[in-house]
């Protein structure tokens, strides 16, 4: 923020985020949690009152001997200032052409606040580095910050093209803003500090230095253990969002990006300028309607139905419509999504997409959330040692499980054969190293009657060794 010993220009009359309201206001929501922030000097119109801020969200209580006063800093303009008389540092809050000062010695409230508020001068912090790409009616750069040199990434919304678009384009603008600034996790794009020029809107966010996942897919084959991994970040931050009753709505390959294209764990989710929420403080304060619970199941099935289209194509590097095929799903349409693919994978993920892609288990998942998803069996195979396919689908036998009969055959005598020779150590054949067979090997009764032969030979042999000692020694066996 510019600091000044002069007097400061005000554009917040102007500012393309003002409402109209002004400065103060009323207390917007009942029984909000205050902490105090510490001591400080305001000037307002100029009279100089000594006060105690508190913060709950983005509501600021400004109390004094006489009163208390409410400031919703949401979207207000911020900048920095120094007392011309004692040249302490400060910050002005302003709104639509009204504005206060503080001073103190408590200025880590500004980190608290710049958050959710409005700052000038993007130049003066930041320097240009070069342009990462395009989205809709935005461009996106990598910046510097001049002071620390860290690296940033900024969207940038020329004002003009906002204004000039329908309600809906301004909107996605605003609702990104409203959304970045509720959400913090690992796996979701963070929001540092925004700014506004002249001309432009600055998004200030995280740096995803790995890039799109869909580029880093296309040049690595993954194993089940890499993209498991991948599957179990993402739906966690999924159901992070959706705890919070916010719901992405736009899942697709460009909003999935990587932190460290070293670490397949730091996938992230961007672009929330279609998320829909429905507030907390409304759902505490009135029950959910019966229409409100119909769209959250609705925006819920949406999300996990885009996310696992995409881990599908990940995986058989298949590219669907995914729009298309969201849309069938949702309107339950399985026969014109029998093109989808599949069965080629490993059984783990066979179950899991069938769980997902056919009619069969819809009963099931028009209840299933982020969180019933991740208890699934699957998610539980990282880090467990793995030696073939068979055994992976044998850990996973009870994953979605189907129903089977009461009287099921018992295991027949190759199977049991099967289960106790788990490890043997075979004798070195045809000058080959010794070999370990485990759950892997084949259960022919050709394999069957090789691996008993050659238990009788080795026993066979052992006696013979002891015969011929015992006749050195006289000794009769």
């Amino acid at each position: 923020m510019k600091k000044s010993t002069c007097s400061l220009s005000d554009n917040s009359k102007t500012s393309f985020f003002n409402d109209g309201n002004q400065l103060f206001t009323t207390l917007p929501y009942e029984n909000p949690q205050f902490q105090d922030q510490g001591i400080f000097q305001m000037t307002y119109q100029k009279k100089i009152t000594i006060v105690t801020i508190y913060m709950s969200d983005t509501i600021l209580k400004i109390s004094d001997e006489k009163q208390d006063k409410y400031i919703d800093i949401e979207n207000m303009c911020l900048r920095g200032v120094i007392n011309q008389k004692t040249k302490q540092y400060g910050f002005r809050i302003s709104k639509n052409g009204q504005y206060a000062e503080f001073f103190g010695i408590h200025l880590e409230l500004l980190n608290k606040i710049k958050l959710y508020m409005i700052q000038p001068d993007f130049q003066s912090k930041y320097k240009v580095l070069n342009k990462l790409g395009n989205g809709y009616l935005s461009q996106v750069y990598k910046v510097q910050n001049n002071i620390n040199g860290q690296e940033f990434a900024v969207k940038i919304y020329e004002k003009q093209n906002l204004i000039k678009s329908n309600n809906y384009e301004r909107e996605l603008c605003m609702n990104e803003i409203r959304i970045l600034r509720q959400i913090d996790h690992k796996g979701l794009l963070k929001l540092y500090e925004i700014f506004e020029g002249e001309q432009n809107i600055y998004i200030v966010t995280e740096l995803l230095e790995g890039g799109p996942i869909k580029k880093y897919i296309n040049n690595q084959d993954l194993s089940d253990q890499e993209m498991i991994k991948i599957m179990k970040s993402l739906f966690v931050s999924l159901n992070y969002l959706h705890k919070q009753n916010i719901y992405h709505t736009d899942i697709r390959f460009d909003n999935i990006l990587l932190r460290d294209p070293q670490d397949l764990e730091t996938v992230c989710f961007i672009n929330f300028g279609k998320a829909v929420q429905i507030p907390q403080k409304k759902r505490t304060q009135n029950p959910v309607t019966f229409q409100e619970e119909g769209a959250l199941k609705f925006y819920m099935k949406k999300d996990i139905y885009s996310l696992s289209i995409i881990m599908l194509s990940i995986l058989t590097k298949k590219f669907y419509q995914e729009n298309q095929l969201v849309d069938e799903l949702l309107m339950k349409n399985f026969k014109n999504i029998s093109y989808i693919e599949y069965m080629e994978l490993s059984p783990p993920f066979q179950r899991f997409f069938e769980m997902i892609f056919t009619e069969k288990y819809q009963k099931q998942i028009d209840s299933l959330s982020c969180e019933n998803i991740l208890e699934l069996e699957v998610f539980k195979l990282l880090n467990k040692p793995r030696n073939s396919k068979i055994l992976i689908s044998q850990q996973l036998a009870n994953v979605f499980a189907r129903r089977t009969s009461k009287n099921a055959p018992r295991l027949s005598q190759r199977e049991k054969l099967e289960q106790s020779l788990n490890i043997i150590k075979l004798p070195p054949i045809n000058g080959d190293s010794p070999t370990s067979t485990d759950k892997t090997y084949s259960a022919s009764p050709q394999s069957d009657r090789f691996i008993s032969n050659q238990l009788t030979n080795i026993l066979k042999a052992k006696h013979l060794n002891k015969r011929k000692n015992a006749l050195k020694l006289n000794i009769i066996i």
